[in-house]
């Protein structure tokens, strides 16, 4: 009877254990987005276009946002480790920079979605990257310097020297070779995509050296570019959003990568059960990103053959020189 009492009780303590198991929901992530940013939210360009994507998801989706500014590469890993820790949903990475850190994190924390803007980091589970089309609109402002310089000296302000940048640039080099062959390019990289002192002298640099087009592409590393064009005659193409207002007289278009509708797009696909740590490229075709209105400045043929040009790479029609790892 003892034993039959205490394999009664074993019984009981196992059916109770596993009842409660069965039980046990794992609780669902909050509808919480967090963004890392290499830069302030406010830079006129890169960082602020993420930004209002992030703004975006609160206030068309109703998402609670976290954004942390200015995050240092050291800082990476734990930053993504604590926003997982606080229940976020997704975890959104604005650059190329943040892919080891994200392959780490997101193998740790499987439930959560994270989304690398301007990258390739996918893992075919929970990290998906979304790259846009590189080197096509470096191919398309080349071409617009390269009939409008008269000194046939261009310039290239890059914040740092990554695949995604320096594909720009190689197709900037292209497009300008193509239509001005006598046209040549001073290039620099500042190593910062805030330091607008250094954007500023990196400018100043190339107009000494007699350059009077100025593509930049430095986050708001464009603000010193600005100011080094201001009050010349000097011409800058901007980059990430219309940078217009920096430099009125000098800015002739500006590249701009529209983060609001492609931030959506992923997220809603994450809300949909769609998002599959796949790589996606959008590029002009996709509207993801356009040419801003041109300058007054630039005749209408020059704008004429720049269009045209638009419309060929939607095409397919240029080939294009892809990033180098």
């Amino acid at each position: 009877m003892k034993r039959f009492l205490i394999i009664l009780l074993v019984l009981l303590l196992a059916l109770t254990t596993l009842v409660a198991g069965c039980s046990k929901k794992e609780k669902p992530l909050a509808k919480k987005a967090a963004m890392i940013l290499s830069g302030p939210v406010n830079d006129g360009g890169w960082n602020q276009n993420a930004y209002d994507g992030l703004t975006a998801l609160k206030e068309k989706d109703g998402f609670e946002i976290a954004v942390s500014e200015n995050v240092a590469q050291a800082d990476q890993i734990n930053l993504m480790r604590n926003y997982a820790n606080q229940g976020f949903k997704y975890i959104i990475a604005n650059g190329f920079e943040y892919g080891d850190a994200i392959k780490t994190v997101a193998a740790e924390f499987p439930k959560v979605t994270f989304i690398q803007l301007g990258g390739i980091q996918h893992n075919g589970t929970n990290s998906d990257a979304m790259l846009f089309t590189s080197g096509e609109a470096g191919y398309a402002v080349g071409t617009l310097a390269g009939l409008m310089t008269k000194t046939n000296k261009i310039g290239w302000v890059g914040a740092m020297d990554i695949p995604s940048i320096k594909a720009d640039e190689d197709n900037a080099v292209a497009a300008i070779k193509a239509v001005n062959p006598k046209a040549t390019v001073v290039s620099a990289y500042v190593g910062s995509w805030t330091d607008v002192a250094k954007g500023k002298e990196a400018a100043l640099a190339q107009i000494a050296q007699h350059v009077d087009v100025i593509i930049a592409n430095g986050d708001a590393v464009n603000h010193g570019v600005a100011e080094a064009v201001k009050g010349t005659k000097v011409l800058m193409v901007g980059w990430s959003r219309d940078q217009a207002s920096l430099a009125p007289d000098n800015v002739i278009t500006s590249v701009v990568q529209s983060g609001a509708p492609i931030l959506l797009d992923l997220v809603g696909k994450g809300e949909a059960g769609q998002l599959k740590g796949d790589l996606y490229i959008m590029g002009m075709a996709e509207g993801a990103q356009v040419l801003a209105p041109f300058n007054k400045i630039v005749p209408q043929d020059v704008q004429d053959k720049v269009n045209k040009v638009v419309q060929d790479l939607k095409d397919k029609k240029i080939t294009l020189i892809p990033p180098k790892s």
